[in-house]
């Protein structure tokens, strides 16, 4: 049987419900932690236990001497079409990010890996396969990172277009890499809800109990074949996911 929250946990968690839910706006200064302390029953040493929690998830900044402030941090708002469509240099995350007179970041390493038993399938290669893994961080400046984005290339592609095992790709990327190469790329991408595992609660700098979106993408070209996955966990509640559809789909 789980084990109940604690104290400090169970008043963090009624407090982040607020923010995410509007109800504590970005700037608002929280009650002080004898006025907590009071509504949630609970001692000084707690709430400020509880205040911690919401500071190493992002949610709010601990002011010295003034208080508690929910953080004014904005969401990145991404539309799925981001990803299809080159804007100056950039498609994706940095697209997304700039929109809004943002200033977006991403740190890569290139490597070259096995693809083991849970890779091998989705690139639709044997296990064991060396393939190209290019590992991102992203966020926007001067606020915690919004996302990781690991993505892994099957060789064949690789041999086509070298400049992948390069940090910078290029204007566009991978992808307007491959529309050079005469690659005509769909995608298909799945999401899912998890609690984070331990190197991302550091990575992403949020609490073990953040839940964070798990999303694998697949670019298959003309023929139906996998040329690269990737990877992204992202932080729920410093990214929005937009879809478009239409009534003809």
């Amino acid at each position: 049987m789980p084990r109940p929250p604690t104290k400090a946990q169970a008043i963090s968690n009624a407090l982040a419900a607020r923010i995410v839910e509007g109800e504590l706006e970005p700037g608002t200064w929280l009650p002080s932690e004898r006025e907590l302390a009071g509504q949630y029953g609970a001692d000084r040493s707690t709430v400020r236990r509880a205040l911690r929690m919401l500071a190493e998830q992002g949610l709010v900044q601990l002011r010295h001497g003034a208080g508690t402030q929910v953080r004014t941090a904005r969401r990145v708002q991404r539309a799925a079409a981001d990803i299809t469509r080159q804007v100056g240099t950039w498609r994706g995350f940095h697209v997304s990010a700039q929109k809004d007179g943002r200033t977006p970041f991403t740190r890569t390493t290139v490597s070259e890996v096995e693809a083991g038993e849970r890779l091998a399938p989705r690139l639709d290669v044997p296990p064991g396969t060396r393939v190209l893994e290019r590992a991102r961080v992203q966020g926007v400046e001067g606020e915690p990172p919004v996302q990781t984005a690991t993505t892994w290339v099957i060789p064949e592609i690789v041999a086509l277009i070298p400049v992948l095992r390069e940090v910078d790709t290029g204007p566009g990327g991978i992808y307007s890499r491959l529309e050079e190469s005469g690659h005509r790329i769909t995608f298909e991408e799945s999401v899912t809800c998890r609690l984070p595992c331990a190197d991302e609660q550091e990575t992403l700098e949020i609490g073990a109990d953040q839940p964070v979106l798990t999303l694998w993408r697949r670019a298959y070209d003309q023929d139906g074949r996998v040329v690269e996955v990737t990877h992204r966990v992202v932080v729920g509640d410093r990214h929005e996911l937009v879809y478009r559809y239409g009534s003809g789909a």
